[in-house]
């Protein structure tokens, strides 16, 4: 391998290392270019015709790149051996597709949350600036809980009630889920492998299906218009999670309860004092992941509830985008709803990675 103290043309080492970095993002808008030329193109449109150009463009420069390259690897010693410092460190191909994504995502949020910042005037004009012109303002933070005087409606009081409903839900049914996969994992009773089945066949059911017979059961229970819809279904468990818990708890070992069972340990002594703290990693991530799925459901709580007071704050932001022509008191409630569920993710984020991998924690 070349260092770059040793004598290396300036030629090699601007091909080698444009070619390197050049050529993932090449691929990458002849990928996207190839998928924008499937869909039809607006009338009076020709972005069909720019994105074949485009694509045409960047395989003609990869096909370029890719012969010079071989040309160069047969010939040249130094441009074979050489490359440079940071692309040594970093590599062109797994980086550019990362950076891609992370903009993807960085970019809306970003539009979202200096649009909160902005004047009424400057948030709601047809061009759009990418910085606050007048000043950051933060008056429309204040409007938003204001506004629930005339409405009913307040986005503190939706997120109370979406924390409240998702915590009681999601607390009740990962222990009753985690009782059910621990029964499956270790326990021998009959039946046991027939009853496992149709849990799992449960999960192939889409939840539309039972939408309007739920609706007329919760009806006939009085239970419309309360919280209780919201809470009582998920304080029954989840398939989904039973399955990823009993894998979990299958890679524990039988010979830590067998010997729990020789000193006189009974089924649940052995589960609360052996599977669940091993288990730890995988419910808090369960929990984790259950939690931020309860607080962001959106069709439950708008089939159920009527009152403004009891709204969800995925109901109460949905009423907001709905009804007032405000932008940045939309992008404020935007900013508000989402900023629960990243400081959960950012605090827990370690928890959450090592609770979905699938081991037990024990050494050996």
């Amino acid at each position: 391998m070349i260092s770059d103290r040793e004598h290396v043309s300036a030629v090699v080492k601007i091909t080698k290392t444009t070619g390197e970095w050049l050529t993932p993002i090449l691929k990458l808008m002849a990928v996207c270019s190839a998928v924008l030329c499937c869909f039809r193109p607006a009338e009076g449109s020709n972005s069909r015709k720019v994105c074949a150009v485009i694509l045409l463009i960047t395989v003609s420069m990869l096909l370029l790149f890719r012969i010079y390259h071989k040309r160069m690897l047969a010939h040249s010693r130094e441009y074979r051996l050489y490359r440079a410092a940071f692309s040594k460190k970093i590599e062109p191909g797994d980086v550019v597709p990362l950076l891609v994504m992370l903009a993807s995502v960085l970019i809306p949020f970003y539009i979202l949350v200096i649009t909160s910042l902005k004047s009424t005037i400057e948030a709601n004009d047809i061009t759009f600036s990418w910085f606050p012109k007048e000043g950051i303002d933060v008056s429309s933070y204040r409007e938003l809980f204001s506004y629930g005087t005339s409405t009913g409606i307040t986005m503190g009081r939706a997120i109370i009630n979406s924390f409240v409903y998702a915590f009681i839900q999601v607390f009740v049914g990962l222990f009753v889920s985690v009782v059910s996969a621990y029964a499956f994992a270790k326990l021998e009773f009959k039946g046991k492998k027939i009853l496992y089945r149709i849990l799992i066949m449960t999960m192939m059911m889409p939840g539309c299906v039972t939408m309007t017979t739920a609706y007329v059961m919760f009806e006939w229970y009085g239970w419309t218009n309360t919280p209780l819809p919201l809470i009582v279904p998920g304080c029954l468990g989840s398939a989904a999670t039973v399955m990823f818990l009993r894998e979990y708890f299958m890679g524990i070992p039988d010979g830590l309860l067998e010997a729990a069972r020789i000193d006189g340990a009974g089924k649940w002594r052995c589960f609360f004092s052996i599977m669940l703290p091993l288990g730890k990693p995988a419910l808090v991530a369960q929990f984790i992941l259950g939690f931020v799925t309860a607080y962001n459901d959106f069709v439950a709580p708008l089939i159920y509830l009527n009152d403004p007071g009891k709204y969800t704050v995925q109901v109460a932001l949905n009423f907001v985008n709905g009804t007032i022509p405000d932008q940045t008191l939309i992008a404020s409630a935007g900013v508000f709803s989402l900023v629960p569920m990243l400081l959960l993710y950012v605090i827990f984020q370690k928890r959450i990675i090592n609770g979905i991998a699938m081991s037990s924690g024990l050494k050996g």
